[in-house]
């Protein structure tokens, strides 16, 4: 996430562009306000001429850096804001920004470098600290990340995002109801954002708490009816919960929108086996299977549903499959699994 200063506020557009005031501090303000008017280029020779100005001033990089950004020249940016903290190493604004576009251009070392020096030169910089959780994560430091997401969520009690990735570090290092915590924090700042909505809700699910779960993933897929990955969990949550009608009617909606994922087939034929429509079951196993020949599991899974039936020469065939398919599977897994069958 990477800020301005001033200039990013917004300024009333002029035809005729400012007046232009001779030296590097009129030229610093006639930029402000051409990119506040949507002028990026016109800023961008603003701020070069306060650069030839005043070669030594920090602030006409860092300017300019903010201007190719917008254009999304992340090189050119970068080589601005090296340039600025090259001249103020203390220029956290620049520090951060060029922390947060090394960190996209995966050069996560130098990244966290720049951005602990701005977070040490502006300890309330809040956007920063998050900046650095992000790279910390990267770098596999999931307890240095909960502590910088800490750090930011402090500085910045009402930033969505914030909760969503320190609750998303909190689940990862073991602490599950810090998690819930967060996600329930940001849910009550934003209960029309579908995706925080979808988080909160597969939190939930993942620790076996469906009934609180499937309101959360209600309320994701009313606000964004196209979400398929909330109307698969929602399916899943149901039928956990026994509610198979429901169930068979949401996985049928993630069916149509995501109508070539193997493993949403797959859900869908094990909601069919739990209301008892084996057959239909079957079918979406081996639609599974269509769309991807190694998906092992579907192998295993209609092996079961044959078996059931007392199918057992076809189950054993789906079995002997599925061994094939899966890899690493324990000695003796063919027979252990054809003993489920009694039948013909």
């Amino acid at each position: 996430m990477l800020t301005g200063l001033a200039l990013l506020l917004a300024a009333a557009p002029c035809a005729a562009g400012p007046p232009h005031t001779p030296g590097p501090v009129g030229e610093l303000k006639r930029g402000e306000k051409l990119l506040g008017a949507g002028d990026v280029d016109g800023a961008i020779r603003a701020f070069s001429a306060a650069i030839r100005a005043a070669p030594r001033d920090p602030r006409g990089y860092y300017q300019r850096g903010v201007c190719h950004e917008r254009k999304k020249r992340a090189d050119a940016a970068i080589a601005d804001y090296r340039q600025a903290v090259k001249l103020r190493p203390g220029f956290a604004e620049a520090q951060n920004n060029l922390g947060a576009l090394l960190h996209e251009k995966g050069e996560q070392a130098r990244a966290q470098a720049h951005l602990r020096l701005a977070v040490r030169a502006k300890p309330d910089y809040g956007e920063a600290w998050f900046n650095l959780g992000l790279v910390l994560e990267e770098q596999g430091k999931g307890q240095d990340a909960v502590q910088a997401y800490k750090r930011a969520a402090r500085l910045r009690p009402r930033d969505v995002d914030v909760r969503i990735n320190l609750a998303a570090a909190l689940h990862r290092s073991g602490d599950r109801e810090g998690a819930l915590r967060q996600m329930k924090m940001a849910a009550t700042l934003n209960p029309k954002d579908a995706m925080v909505r979808f988080n909160y809700g597969s939190l939930l699910m993942e620790q076996k708490r469906e009934a609180e779960a499937e309101p959360q993933l209600r309320a994701a897929v009313r606000l964004e009816p196209t979400h398929a990955r909330a109307w698969q969990r929602l399916a899943l949550v149901q039928g956990r919960l026994g509610h198979l009608e429901p169930a068979l009617a949401s996985i049928q909606q993630a069916v149509k929108l995501m109508p070539r994922a193997a493993a949403v087939r797959c859900d869908q034929g094990r909601l069919f086996r739990k209301a008892g429509k084996v057959g239909r079951a079957i079918a979406s196993y081996r639609a599974a299977l269509k769309l991807d020949p190694g998906f092992a599991r579907a192998h295993l899974l209609i092996g079961l549903a044959l078996a059931s039936q007392g199918k057992c020469r076809p189950a054993r065939r789906a079995f002997a499959a599925f061994v094939k398919t899966q890899k690493n599977t324990p000695p003796g897994t063919l027979e252990k699994l054809t003993k489920r069958c009694r039948g013909k």
